[in-house]
């Protein structure tokens, strides 16, 4: 079944067309909610990306929706600086985050970005990035977070920060299955995952806070982890956005 992205714009409608990633649902599935989930989106990437990340994560949705519905709603984060180009294209197709307060989703998927400052606790969206985790916690059965946004969350959960490294690892790493967590069934033994990030975080003190490291890289440490609160919440370290 194909992605369906909830927009009340007819513009985002037809260039999501023109790509096959969005068609009007079948009525047989509006009512079949278990066939069915809602998925929200918080695009926090640079301006240059924001709609390159949105095609990706459309893309890997429709790959991986099978025979379910999947409902994607794109989110912004107050807080994070734009140019008005990019500020005109999230008027138009973004809902605030403000609107989840009242609601609940299956899953989010929460982007990384660029740091604008040494401490994450000092960037500009800190407040609003805290909030959406606290609702999380309690509104979705799982979320995604990748890059920064991981590093984010657990500095904001245990206090865990992380550790800059003397070069940046930057390219397609070989990745040991380290975890038999039931998201790693019938996953490789090995897998060659991408990583673009200059900053990485301990596995022992992961572990030591209830963390599941699922894949690691012996060149670029820590790459995948887990950790089950109220919702699971699933970490990647690792760039949000590759180029292929």
């Amino acid at each position: 079944m194909p992605v369906y992205l909830e927009s009340n714009h007819s513009d985002h409608h037809q260039q999501a067309v023109s790509n096959g990633l969005l068609r009007k649902p079948p009525v047989e599935f509006e009512e079949q909610s278990s066939r069915c989930i809602r998925i929200g989106l918080i695009n926090n990437m640079s301006d240059g990306a924001l709609t390159a990340t949105e095609q990706q994560f459309l893309s890997l949705l429709d790959a991986a929706s099978d025979d379910i519905l999947i409902y994607l709603s794109l989110y912004e984060l107050p807080g994070v600086p734009r140019k008005e180009q990019a500020k005109c294209h999230i008027r138009n197709f973004y809902s605030s985050v403000e609107n989840l307060w009242d609601t609940r989703l299956d899953g989010l998927i929460v982007t990384g970005r660029e740091p604008l400052m040494p401490n994450l606790k000092d960037e500009p969206y800190w407040e609003s990035f805290t909030r959406v985790l606290e609702w999380a916690q309690d509104n979705t059965y799982s979320t995604a977070w990748s890059c920064l946004a991981a590093h984010a969350a657990i500095l904001y959960m245990d206090g865990i920060s992380r550790i800059k490294s003397e070069e940046k690892h930057c390219g397609v790493f070989e990745c040991e299955r380290v975890s038999d967590h039931p998201l790693m069934a019938n996953s490789p033994s090995r897998i060659r995952l991408p990583h673009s990030r200059w900053n990485g975080v301990s596995e022992d003190t992961l572990r030591s806070f209830g963390y599941d490291v699922l894949t690691r890289s012996i060149d670029a440490g820590v790459d995948t982890f887990v950790k089950q609160k109220t919702s699971l919440f699933l970490f990647f370290s690792r760039a949000s956005r590759i180029r292929i």
